[in-house]
């Protein structure tokens, strides 16, 4: 609901006496406003100052205004004033009091045929009044659709642009949300035309009816697809209502309906106001709401609206009026009441377990001890005299590096598993799909959902579980669902002992063994990176296998006692809100977990609440699909985030990356890495150092996208090293490459026939590229062929990339077929 105000929240923005917040996005943040001469409360739209220095941004803000100003209907949200060449821009509608479509549809579930009549007449009409003005909205969504007591609101112009405009960016990204967007959207922001809208209204009033995304969940670039070749499922929607969803999502723009004709269509039989769960929805706002104006001022941090009216609590003092109307770090979200819908999701890969706070020591006999443990250094003895301590390995190293989710390993090159002497070559008896790798144990989920544990020192097999729920391999369905056998996570090596979640159950094994030491009742894989996390003697994991109403948990590492457990997603939500609800790093004192709003951040002894992060809102990212911090990784002082929006690339299924800063522990918003848009089109974020970052370049969506490992400068964002990957292999075979990680200095990555490592100098520069054959590796391998639109994606059937995982000065290669490698990091 409304929120009280931060202490450097503004209390004055120029007219508007802030009373309350609404809520955040990336650029700004959104204010309750109220003029002192009266009036009706108002929804003040901000924008933080860093982004404000950007010219294009205020020409693209001074258009949302003009395009506002254009447009009068009863069913959009008025403009009222705004300012774009304020030194902080900022503009202000009437406020809506009520819940977004999306928060109304998880709370109160589908709607019945009349219902959503109502709903889509509404939404017409301000259409039709939109594309009277000239205007093509471009964004209609369920986020953008705000349920008020006498009717729906159409809102946020954000990205609207009138038809016989040219657009305003260089890049020409894709605008619009992934799961509501239109074959014209997928083609280019250019082919976009009102009947564009028309599609997108239809696509929404299918979310009402059903529930669910007519295009489906999963990769962004699977739902792209049904898009563009309109795949919709109206199985659910009533048949009346249905025949004219269809004509609304024809292929072809020419014939589908004008939002006037849509209106007509619609209006008979439908209903006069929402189903009660909504109106009480819409009630508990309108009480909030005059809670909050009769204070007679601003809504103070630590009061909630009822606490604040009643006095339930001491009040403090008043905090003073800041000396400024604005405040730098500031979130931009869309012109609406509470309950803003929550910011863009995506997760391409999940972040780690757990972080190692201590560095790399010397290269010689150095290394990192115990994660939290005592540092070693070259040179010292031990308590009590004696020879120098031997370096020990406690926190596993996974896909994402060590317990941060960085991407780097946390190890030196003195650092190697227990009696590890030589290169050797093991094998898994299926498809691995996640490993991590520990002292004694190279730990692998297998594609049937078991798991199977390799030795360390010689690659010889140590123990199979075998979670009995082996029925298929793992995969997403044809609508985007995903599979994994028994809901099986990836597992954490983490000391002696190895954590997973199958059927069901958290379960802590001897390393060494596969004997299980304890289990409990918990969750299960939301997708592939799911996994436990480990710090201060805990372990954190979900506590449901889907992740509707997903929670974390505490576990006590011994025991296997609950300690505690905190909400990450409500039990009602779409399937392009899903994401991996999972705790997905650590930095030794503060555990990282995906929320469905987004990432935050706990103590982990009690489960205190530290910090949420924002999304930042990228051009052509909303709200409830798969763009945003669905991901996080920790490095240092700081936390990153890997934010992706679809480009207009004629594919139509390009991507391009930024990547956003927050402070470490608290998550508060830091701006974004420099980084050059050329060499981050269609890339993913790997790695993280302290002088280089590595991204991952390459889509079988995109041909002209060059496969490639990208090494950017951390703080200048300017390209240092680009090293092709896959190399040339026969007609239908392919040479698949891990992800680079770092490694004592060490960029290392590899194929099917090679390791690469490049050095990072001292000062930031990258030395020669080494490769380094890899005795026993298998090889090119023939191209897979089976067509996965009809049933999914099959990876028993995929050919898997290698997973590299570095552990100090050992560097284990895990392949596709089973066969693992270890060998030596290469000096």
């Amino acid at each position: 609901m409304l929120g009280p105000l931060r202490e450097d929240s503004p209390r004055r923005i120029r007219p508007y006496g802030i009373r309350a917040r609404l809520g955040a996005g990336g650029m700004g943040e959104v204010f309750l406003g109220v003029r002192d001469d009266g009036g009706e409360p108002v929804a003040v739209k901000t924008v933080r100052r860093d982004v404000a220095r950007d010219p294009a941004f205020r020409n693209r803000f001074r258009r949302e205004i003009t395009v506002a100003r254009s447009v009068v209907g009863p069913h959009l949200a008025q403009l009222l004033d705004g300012d774009a060449d304020a030194e902080v821009p900022w503009l202000a509608t009437g406020y809506v009091a009520g819940p977004t479509l999306s928060a109304a549809v998880r709370g109160a579930g589908a709607m019945d045929e009349a219902e959503v009549r109502m709903l889509g007449a509404g939404l017409a009409r301000a259409l039709a009044a939109v594309h009277a003005a000239g205007i093509v909205h471009r964004d209609v969504k369920p986020g953008n659709v705000m349920l008020a007591a006498d009717g729906p609101r159409l809102i946020d112009f954000g990205i609207a642009r009138d038809t016989g405009a040219t657009p305003l960016t260089t890049t020409s990204r894709m605008v619009g949300s992934p799961a509501f967007m239109s074959p014209e959207h997928v083609a280019g922001s250019g082919r976009v035309v009102c009947a564009s809208d028309v599609f997108c209204l239809a696509s929404v009033l299918c979310f009402a009816a059903t529930g669910r995304d007519p295009f489906g969940d999963g990769p962004v670039a699977a739902v792209l697809y049904r898009v563009k070749y309109v795949e919709a499922d109206l199985d659910e929607v009533p048949e009346a209502l249905r025949t004219v969803l269809e004509d609304c999502l024809a292929a072809d723009p020419a014939v589908r309906p004008t939002a006037a004709e849509l209106a007509q269509r619609l209006a008979p039989d439908s209903a006069e106001r929402w189903p009660e769960p909504v109106v009480q929805h819409i009630v508990e706002y309108e009480r909030e709401l005059a809670r909050v104006m009769a204070l007679g001022g601003p809504l103070l941090p630590g009061y909630t609206p009822t606490e604040a009216a009643t006095g339930s609590r001491v009040a403090p003092h008043r905090l003073p009026t800041l000396g400024t109307d604005f405040t730098p770090g500031l979130h931009i979200a869309p012109t609406q009441g509470p309950g803003l819908a929550p910011p863009p999701r995506r997760s391409r890969r999940a972040l780690g377990a757990a972080l190692a706070t201590l560095i790399v020591l010397g290269a010689a006999t150095g290394g990192i001890l115990a994660w939290r443990n005592h540092r070693v250094t070259p040179n010292e003895a031990p308590p009590g005299g004696g020879s120098p301590a031997a370096p020990r390995i406690t926190a596993g190293v996974d896909e994402n590096g060590g317990p941060d989710g960085s991407g780097t390993v946390p190890y030196g090159r003195g650092v190697r598993p227990t009696g590890w002497k030589k290169s050797w070559k093991g094998k898994f008896a299926q498809p691995p799909i996640g490993c991590s790798a520990g002292r004694d144990v190279i730990a692998c989920r297998l594609t049937d959902g078991t798991y199977e544990a390799l030795s360390a020192a010689d690659g010889h097999r140590m123990w199979t579980l075998d979670t009995g729920q082996s029925s298929r391999a793992a995969g997403w369905g044809p609508r985007g669902q995903f599979f994994m056998p028994a809901d099986a996570t990836r597992p954490t090596v983490y000391d002696d002992t190895v954590l997973l979640a199958a059927a069901g159950r958290l379960q802590s094994l001897d390393a060494k063994t596969g004997t299980v030491r304890w289990e409990t009742r918990s969750g299960g894989a939301h997708d592939l990176d799911s996994a436990p996390v480990v710090v201060d003697g805990l372990v954190l994991a979900a506590t449901t296998v889907t992740p509707e109403g997903a929670s974390l948990a505490a576990y006590d590492l011994k025991s296997g006692v609950r300690k505690w457990q905190r909400p990450l997603a409500p039990q009602d939500i779409s399937n392009a809100q899903k994401g991996n609800f999972w705790p997905v790093a650590t930095d030794g004192t503060v555990v990282y977990a995906i929320g469905e709003d987004a990432p935050k951040a706990f103590r982990p002894k009690d489960g205190t609440l530290l910090g949420t992060a924002g999304g930042e809102a990228v051009q052509g990212a909303g709200s409830g699909n798969n763009s945003g911090c669905g991901e996080l990784r920790v490095r240092g002082r700081s936390a990153f985030c890997a934010n992706y929006v679809t480009n207009d690339d004629p594919s139509g299924f390009s991507e391009d990356m930024t990547v956003l800063r927050f402070a470490a522990g608290t998550l508060e918003a830091q701006g974004r890495l420099p980084l050059d848009p050329g060499l981050v089109a269609e890339a993913r974020l790997t790695a993280l150092g302290d002088q280089v970052i590595t991204f991952r370049r390459g889509s079988k969506y995109v041909p002209d996208t060059p496969d490639e490992m990208v090494v950017v400068g951390r703080d200048s964002g300017r390209a240092l090293g680009r090293f092709p990957l896959g190399g040339k292999v026969a007609q239908g075979m392919s040479n698949p490459a891990s992800d680079p990680m770092i490694v004592a200095g060490t960029v290392v990555w590899a194929d099917s026939t090679m390791l690469y490592t490049v050095p990072i100098r001292r000062d930031g520069a990258l030395g020669a590229l080494v490769k380094t054959r890899l005795p026993g590796a298998p090889g090119p391998s023939r191209t897979p062929t089976y067509d996965p639109v009809p049933d999914g994606i099959d990876l028993g059937k995929e050919l898997l990339d290698p997973q590299v995982l570095p552990v100090g000065g050992v560097v284990h290669v895990v392949y596709d077929d089973g066969t693992t490698v270890s060998v030596p990091l290469p000096e």
